[in-house]
C-alpha cells in the first residue's frame, strides 16, 4: 500500500479554516441574493404604460427609492436609476402621451417631476424650487389628466404648478395676481377637481379677510380665470358668478361637467348650464353608487355597482364622451377590485383623448392597460411584477453575480482569501520547494565533513532580516593538523547572539575551502541576564530634551566598575548622584532595572507580557550610538488587554515597526489592579499633584492625585517619561469611586 506524503498531512489543516470559511461565504452570497430581491414589503408603487409594454415598480432600498423599467413580456430591463424622496416615498402618476409622469417630494421637501419614454430615458421636468409645504397628495390636483401643485417658493407664500401636454408649465406666483390683498391661504373648491363644476377652482383668503377665487388650470397663453369677492359670500351663492367671470379667460372648450347624485341609488347625471343635475348619464346598463374619475377634455370614467345595493351588484364601469354623448363599456377591467377599492386614494386612471387604451395603478398591488375596442387586458398584480424583477439576472445565482459580491469587499471576503491563498501557497511549496532546498543543500555540503569550531569574533554587519540581524563571526578551527580560521555570516536573535569563546560545529569542505553552520546545530544557549544590585549613581550628563523628558547619560558604580547607560528623566522627577539602582546586563546590553529605596525593595511577582506595537515615533537625538523611541504597545492577558505607552532606547541603526512583538516585564499585582480598573468607568480627570517612587525599568513610577467632579483619584503607576504629567493636565483615566483608584487611559496632548 503506498504511504500517503506527510507534507499533505502536515499542511492539510491549513485547508480547514478555507473550506469553513468558503461555506460562510457561499451562505453569506446566497443571503446577499436574497435580501436584494423585491418584496412585498419593499415595493412602494407599480405602474405600467406604452399600452401595456413597460412595466414601472419603485422599490424602497436604503432610504432611497429605486426604480426599475422593463418589458414585463420577455423580462429585460430596460432601465434602472435611484431618486432620493421624502420618507413617505410618495408618488403621483400621470399618462400624457405615450409617456409615464412622477410627480415625487425630495428630501429638501421640494417638487420633483420625472418623465419616463418607453425607451427608458428619464428627464427631469421641474426646473424651479417648488416647495411643497405638507404631503404629495394634499397639495396636488388631478383634473382632465393634468396635476395640478400648490406650494411655496422664495419670495411667494403661494404658488400654483401645471403640468399637461408632457411638460411643466409657468409656475403661477398668485402675489403677482391683481388682487386687493396679498394671499395667506389656498383651499380647493369642494368638488370642483372632481368634475362637478366646468373649471376647477381655488378659494384664497386674503390678507384683508377679503376672498378671490382663481382657476385651478391656465389657458393657452398660461394665464388663470380671477374673481374677487367683495363681500365675503359663500360661494354656493357665487358660484355662477365665479364660473361665469373664469370662462372668461380659460374659455368654454372645458364646459362640462358629469355628478353623482347626491341621493340612493346614487346614479351619475350631466351637470347643467346652471350648475343643477340633468338627465342620467346614457349607460348600456343602469350603474348605481356611482364614483367618477376625471380622464381628459372629453372623457369621463364611471365606476360602480350592477344593482342599486353594491352589496348585491357586480362593479361595471363605461367611459362617457361628452362631446360625442356616447360610453365605452370597460367592466373587464375591474375584474380584480372590489367595491371598497374605489375609496382608496391610490387607485389612478388615466387616458389620453386620442387613445384607445386606459390605465390605471392601485397602490403597490395592481396595475395595468386596458384597450378599449379589442377588450384586451393587460394587467400585473404585485407577486407578478416582483416575480419579473427577481427573475433578473442579477439575483440569480451565477459567476458574474457572485463575482460582483466578492468584488464588494469586507472582513469576511478578505479573511475567505487570505485563508484560500495560504493553504494554496503552502501546498505548492510544500511540494516544489523542499526538493529544491534539498538538492541545494546538498549541493552545499557535497564532500563536506563535521567539525567543532571556536568563535574568535563576532560583529554585527548593520543589516537585518525580519527584525534580526546578520552577523560576522570569526571561526578557528583545525583540520587535517592544520590551525584553518573562516568568517560566516548567519541571522540571528537578540537573544541568542553568539559570543567569543563558544564552541559551534561546523559543516567544513576542504575542496572549496568553505565553511557553513549545521542547519540543524543549536549553536548558543540563551544567556540568563546577569544582575548589578546596589550600583551608585556617580555622575549625570544632559543631552538635551524629547517632549518634556530629558535624555541623560548615568554613570553608576558597583565593585570598583563603572557602568553607563542612556535614560529619559521625565518632567519633575530627578535622579540624584549618591541613590542606588539595580542594573541588568542582557546579552551585553545595560539596561535600569529599579531606582529608589522603594522600588528596589519592593515585593510581588514578576510577570513577562508579550506586547505588541501599535505606534512608533522617533527622536532625531542618538547617545552611546543609541536611540530614544516612543511607543504605544497593546498588551494582553488572557481575555483582556490594555495600551500602554513606554519609552525605551533601541540601537541608532535598528528600525522598529508598528505590528512588532516586544516584552515587558512588571508586577502581577499592578497588572491586575491595570487591568481591572480598565474595567471600571472612564473619563477626563485634572491633575493636581504628581510625586514619585523611583523608576521600575525605563519608566518613574509616579503617585497622582488628580480630581473629576469634585472627587479625588490616586493613580499610582510607571508614566511614560517623554509624555510626562505635570500639575493642570488633563488626563483620560479609568476610575473605581469606591477604593478612589484610577488609571491613566491617555495622556494629555503636548
Amino acid at each position: 500500500m503506498k504511504r500517503v506524503p506527510v507534507i499533505f498531512l502536515r499542511y492539510i489543516v491549513f485547508f480547514i479554516p478555507a473550506i469553513i470559511l468558503s461555506f460562510l461565504v457561499w451562505n453569506h452570497y446566497q443571503d446577499d441574493l436574497s435580501a436584494g430581491k423585491a418584496t412585498q414589503y419593499d415595493v412602494r408603487r407599480i405602474f405600467t404604460f406604452d399600452e401595456g409594454k413597460r412595466v414601472v415598480s419603485a422599490v424602497s432600498k436604503d432610504q432611497q427609492l429605486h426604480f426599475v423599467m422593463y418589458d414585463p413580456q420577455s423580462g429585460k430591463i430596460i432601465s434602472e436609476w435611484t431618486t432620493e424622496s421624502d420618507t413617505f416615498n410618495e408618488m403621483l402618476p400621470s399618462i400624457q402621451g405615450n409617456n409615464l409622469l412622477l410627480a415625487l417630494k425630495n428630501k429638501e421637501g421640494k417638487l420633483l417631476i420625472e418623465k419616463l419614454t418607453p425607451s427608458g430615458e428619464k428627464k427631469e421636468l421641474i426646473k424651479q424650487n417648488l416647495q411643497i409645504p405638507s404631503f404629495l397628495k394634499t397639495n396636488t390636483y388631478q383634473w382632465n389628466g393634468r396635476l395640478v401643485f400648490t406650494g411655496e417658493m422664495e419670495g411667494a407664500a403661494t404658488v400654483l404648478g401645471e403640468l399637461k401636454n408632457g411638460q411643466f408649465f409657468h409656475v403661477h406666483n398668485l402675489n403677482k395676481l391683481n388682487l386687493p390683498a396679498r394671499p395667506v391661504s389656498i383651499d380647493a373648491v369642494m368638488n370642483s377637481f372632481r368634475g362637478q363644476t366646468p373649471i376647477p377652482i381655488f378659494e384664497l383668503t386674503l390678507k384683508n379677510d377679503q376672498k378671490a377665487y382663481v382657476s385651478g388650470v391656465s389657458n393657452d397663453k398660461h394665464q388663470l380665470g380671477v374673481y374677487v369677492s367683495k363681500n365675503a359670500e359663500p360661494f354656493s351663492l357665487i358660484k355662477d358668478k365665479v364660473e361665469k367671470q373664469l370662462a372668461k379667460t380659460i374659455g368654454t372648450s372645458q364646459n362640462f361637467a358629469v355628478a353623482v347624485e347626491s341621493n340612493y341609488p346614487k346614479r351619475p347625471r350631466k351637470v347643467n348650464a346652471d350648475g343643477g343635475l340633468g338627465e342620467v348619464v346614457p349607460t348600456p346598463k343602469p350603474i348605481y353608487q356611482t364614483f367618477i374619475y376625471q380622464l381628459n377634455e372629453e372623457e369621463v370614467l364611471l365606476v360602480g355597482s350592477t344593482a342599486k345595493d353594491e352589496a348585491k351588484g357586480k362593479l361595471t364601469g363605461y367611459i362617457y364622451n361628452h362631446r360625442t354623448n356616447k360610453t365605452t363599456s370597460v367592466s373587464k377591467l375591474f375584474q380584480s377590485f372590489s367595491y371598497e377599492n374605489l375609496n382608496r386614494e391610490g387607485l389612478f386612471f388615466h387616458k389620453n383623448v386620442k387613445s384607445d387604451w386606459i390605465y390605471y395603478s392601485f397602490e403597490n398591488q395592481l396595475t395595468g392597460a386596458f384597450e378599449t375596442k379589442s377588450k384586451q387586458l393587460k394587467e400585473f398584480p404585485l407577486q407578478k411584477v416582483i416575480s419579473i424583477e427577481n427573475a433578473s439576472p442579477a439575483h440569480q445565482t451565477s459567476f458574474d453575480t457572485f463575482m460582483q459580491y466578492v468584488m464588494k469587499g469586507g472582513p469576511l471576503i478578505l479573511n475567505w482569501a487570505i485563508w484560500l491563498f495560504i493553504p494554496l501557497l503552502l501546498f505548492v511549496l510544500a511540494i516544489f520547494l523542499p526538493p529544491i532546498l534539498r538538492l541545494v543543500r546538498n549541493n552545499k555540503i557535497k564532500d563536506s565533513v563535521t567539525l567543532e569550531a571556536n568563535i574568535v569574533s563576532v560583529k554585527e554587519t548593520g543589516t537585518y532580516i525580519n527584525e534580526q540581524p546578520i552577523i560576522k563571526m570569526q571561526l578557528q578551527f583545525q583540520y587535517d593538523g592544520q590551525n584553518i580560521e573562516k568568517t560566516i555570516k548567519t541571522v540571528v536573535s537578540y537573544t541568542q547572539i553568539p559570543q567569543p569563546g563558544q564552541r559551534i560545529a561546523i559543516l567544513y569542505n576542504p575542496q572549496k575551502k568553505k565553511a557553513m553552520l549545521l542547519k540543524e546545530g543549536d549553536f548558543s544557549q540563551p544567556s540568563q541576564p546577569k544582575f548589578i544590585k546596589g550600583a551608585v549613581l556617580r555622575n549625570i550628563e544632559s543631552y538635551g530634551t524629547v517632549g518634556r523628558g530629558t535624555v541623560l547619560s548615568l554613570t553608576f558604580e558597583a565593585d570598583q566598575k563603572r557602568y553607563t547607560i542612556p535614560m529619559i528623566q521625565a518632567a519633575g522627577f530627578e535622579f540624584t548622584t549618591g541613590e542606588k539602582a539595580d542594573l541588568v546586563d542582557i546579552n551585553g546590553q545595560l539596561k535600569m532595572a529599579a531606582y529608589g529605596h522603594e522600588v528596589r525593595n519592593r515585593s510581588g511577582k514578576d510577570v513577562t507580557l508579550t506586547g505588541t506595537i501599535q505606534r512608533v515615533k522617533q527622536y532625531p537625538i542618538a547617545i552611546h550610538e543609541q536611540k530614544p523611541i516612543q511607543l504605544d504597545v497593546t498588551v494582553s492577558n488572557g481575555d483582556e488587554s490594555i495600551t500602554k505607552t513606554v519609552s525605551q532606547f533601541i540601537p541608532d541603526h535598528m528600525q522598529v515597526a508598528a505590528g512588532t512583538q516586544i516584552t515587558i516585564q512588571t508586577k502581577k499585582e499592578e497588572l491586575d489592579r491595570e487591568m481591572g480598573l480598565m474595567q471600571e468607568k472612564q473619563g477626563s480627570a485634572k491633575v493636581t499633584n504628581v510625586e514619585f517612587a523611583g523608576v521600575i525599568g525605563n519608566l518613574p513610577l509616579a503617585i497622582i492625585q488628580v480630581e473629576r467632579n469634585g472627587m479625588m483619584y490616586e493613580v499610582k503607576q510607571p508614566i511614560d517619561p517623554i509624555t510626562s504629567v505635570l500639575p493642570g493636565d488633563e488626563l483620560w483615566v479609568a476610575y473605581h469611586d469606591m477604593t478612589r483608584r484610577a488609571a491613566i487611559v491617555k495622556y494629555a496632548s503636548i
